[in-house]
């Protein structure tokens, strides 16, 4: 079922209605100052909202227009200045560029071919400053499960196709946060432009 019509209907488990708890410690221990930060496919737009409220200039971009309408609309009831853009990420300039600081929460894994995963790291480095970082939350490949959920990447996978623009700083196995029973597994990995 196509993203939009998702949004349509209300069936987007991989959305939580709060701020991602993989993001907040990443930010809070590493630490991340507050910075010019991007959310690619933020959804409607927790994290980005909650980075704004942090001090960081925050943007966020995704495809589906539904999604962006309910993140200008949480972002205009909390009160939150944030810039929020319907846009393709390969398909459009992203406005705002460079940045110090890039999050995607379940968008790079979306791209399972190396060749895509390969220009989706070097449309990203091409968004930062030099020494800027780049969050990603992916499926995990080393969990087996016979239920639906995210798109799974291996480590090695995602290291070969970040290497030559990002040095790994982390690459945890984790879990996603979720609203769901059993949450699925996933990779937090922590990058550095080179």
């Amino acid at each position: 079922m196509p993203f939009h019509e998702r949004y349509r209907t209300g069936n987007t488990p991989w959305e939580i209605h709060r701020l991602d708890h993989n993001l907040i410690n990443i930010v809070r221990n590493t630490p991340i100052a507050p910075c010019k930060a991007l959310d690619v496919g933020c959804g409607r737009g927790n994290n980005v909202i909650w980075l704004q409220q942090q001090g960081f200039h925050a943007t966020g971009l995704d495809k589906i227009e539904l999604a962006i309408d309910h993140a200008r609309q949480k972002a205009g009831n909390a009160r939150v200045d944030c810039d929020f853009h319907v846009l393709d990420f390969f398909g459009n300039d992203i406005p705002g560029a460079p940045y110090d600081f890039v999050f995607d929460r379940g968008c790079f894994h979306h791209f399972l071919e190396y060749d895509k995963l390969y220009q989706f790291a070097e449309k990203v480095a091409g968004l930062l400053n030099d020494d800027g970082l780049w969050l990603t939350l992916t499926g995990n490949a080393d969990e087996t499960r016979k239920r639906p959920g995210p798109p799974q990447l291996s480590a090695r996978l995602i290291v070969n196709a970040v290497e030559p623009f990002f040095k790994i700083q982390s690459l945890v196995a984790n879990h996603f946060d979720t609203d769901q029973e059993i949450p699925a597994k996933s990779w937090v990995c922590l990058m550095r432009k080179r």
